[in-house]
């Protein structure tokens, strides 16, 4: 199809840009800017927020895990396999032998400790580029459109 047939079917919305693609842009430079301050310990922005959430609880299941991350299962098991291959997380069934539960090894907590001043440090320049205020509007905006979007989900069900 000749390109001026296909900007012909895709002109300017009305409503604007894709808001799905500037949160999914802005997302991805975010992520790389944490990565690129954990990298010196070999870690991942999504590998140190599965690591923290775990050490956080203490323990707690893959179920209660993927909720709070906002992933679904299959996501969550994927992210999870690097951790538990490297020895970092523990993985043991609860009273019902169905429920996983998971918790940082000893190794996992020597890697958590490792990071955590990397993530303070990268935090720490987060917040003062964007401002404190702007990063409290910021946490309320997506708050609002998590919210937004669970509702439109539900109502299309």
């Amino acid at each position: 199809m000749p390109d001026d047939v296909i900007q012909d079917r895709l002109p300017p919305s009305k409503l604007g840009a894709c808001t799905c693609t500037d949160i999914r842009r802005v997302a991805r430079r975010v992520t790389s800017f944490y990565d690129s301050a954990l990298a010196p310990a070999e870690i991942t922005i999504t590998q140190y927020s599965l690591l923290a959430s775990i050490g956080r609880a203490g323990q707690l299941s893959h179920t209660a895990l993927a909720e709070k991350l906002g992933m679904d299962r299959t996501t969550l098991t994927r992210n999870l396999r690097p951790l538990t291959t490297a020895k970092w997380v523990t993985v043991a069934s609860g009273e019902d032998r169905r429920q996983r539960l998971l918790q940082l090894t000893a190794a996992g907590k020597r890697k958590l400790n490792r990071c955590v001043p990397l993530w303070e440090k990268v935090q720490s320049q987060f917040v003062h580029e964007v401002g404190a205020q702007s990063l409290q509007e910021l946490r309320k905006v997506l708050r609002l459109v998590e919210s937004a979007v669970a509702s439109a989900s539900s109502a299309e069900e």
